[in-house]
């Protein structure tokens, strides 16, 4: 049963109380404010009941010490009308639930308490969703922190192994470019070797380049903001990756509409584009013809960029733009490349997709 007080110097008062509130209520009678006081600091209540005319203190003045030792306990105060101005004072500073002027109904009374009890539960039950709350934000905050902590130490691992992998690099490179100096004088076979070996240690310098990029843009979010022309910056993109769209004989070409400007982190920006024409690349035939169509859709614009070949499905563009290489070893783009161009992307507020014919890559890039 509920815990309630009912504090009154008159006993026969009390009596008649503990009678009508027995059969529902755990009751405890208090004659002294005094005596109140100390139950209220040894035992909740859910519910204090307190005559306004009292000799030692007033009801009002009793409760309002009561609020301070127990904030979530219910107080009612039982008062003449003659002492209306108290109570009114009592409720305006919030001291008091509500009062029962007497005589009091007993019916009415009843109704009074089990309000006052429900609201008692209800508060007890916000405090402790509140304390579950703010334990599970510590808890989250716990964890984002040993997320940020373990993506540091990820960050750091990799810019290190990509620093370290990049000395023996070098020194193949030197080689295969040694052997390509004087590889009109080997057999065909050692050629072909040649010519495999020199792709091999080109795509492993872009893997290394793309790995300390990608966590290079996890690590350092902040961005500059300048006007970007998408047309005349993709024209010379274009121009600047000539001997990489040369290696299939692949052709370019643009449609885009005049001063189709965004504002973003030109650099960032560029290393976005350049991505997705690596990509393209990757996945296009021999002699294929690349379209890119920027088109001004309002508050953004969309670029495309369309190829031949077969198509990527859902799943596959899913895991390359989320740098994940499950079940992408048929596919020639293993690095991040797409990871990297979606990042950007989203940094600055837009969205990467998939054409539904799995052959163009739409990025909507906000104006602002």
């Amino acid at each position: 049963m509920e815990p309630i007080l009912i504090v009154d110097d008159e006993k026969d008062n009390l009596e008649a109380l503990r009678r009508l509130l027995r059969t529902d209520y755990d009751v405890t009678l208090e004659t002294s404010p005094f005596e109140a006081l100390k139950r209220v600091q040894q035992q909740e209540f859910s519910v204090i009941v307190s005559d306004q005319r009292m000799p030692e203190m007033t009801g009002v003045e009793l409760l309002e010490k009561v609020k301070q030792i127990a904030p979530a306990t219910t107080r009612i105060l039982l008062t003449g009308y003659s002492d209306m101005d108290a109570v009114v004072g009592a409720i305006n500073r919030g001291q008091i639930y509500q009062y029962v002027g007497k005589p009091w109904d007993p019916n009415d009374f009843k109704i009074t308490l089990r309000q006052a009890a429900e609201s008692y539960q209800l508060k007890k039950e916000v405090e402790q969703k509140n304390r579950a709350l703010s334990k599970s934000n510590e808890e989250l905050k716990a964890a984002l922190e040993s997320l940020r902590v373990l993506d540091r130490a990820k960050a750091r691992f990799l810019s290190l192994v990509s620093h370290e992998l990049n000395t023996p690099l070098t020194v193949l490179t030197s080689f295969v470019d040694l052997l390509r100096e004087n590889q009109d004088s080997f057999p065909n076979d050692i050629q072909k070797a040649v010519n495999s070996l020199d792709g091999a240690t080109k795509r492993f310098s872009q893997i290394i380049e793309e790995v300390l990029l990608y966590t290079k843009l996890e690590s350092e979010r902040s961005l500059s903001t300048e006007a970007f022309d998408l047309g005349e910056e993709t024209k010379a993109l274009a121009k600047e990756m000539a001997k990489q769209f040369n290696t299939k004989n692949l052709s370019v070409a643009l449609k885009a509409p005049t001063g189709a400007i965004i504002h973003c982190d030109k650099d960032k920006m560029r290393q976005a584009l350049k991505r997705l024409f690596l990509n393209t690349i990757a996945f296009a035939p021999e002699q294929d013809k690349i379209r890119i169509h920027i088109e001004d859709k309002g508050s953004y614009y969309s670029f495309a960029v369309s190829r031949g070949g077969p198509p990527l499905s859902e799943e596959a563009f899913v895991s390359l733009t989320s740098g994940s290489q499950n079940n992408l070893n048929h596919h020639k783009d293993l690095g991040l490349s797409l990871a990297i161009c979606r990042f950007i992307v989203e940094i600055h507020g837009g969205t990467t997709e998939l054409s539904e014919n799995g052959t163009t890559i739409l990025l909507k890039l906000s104006k602002s």
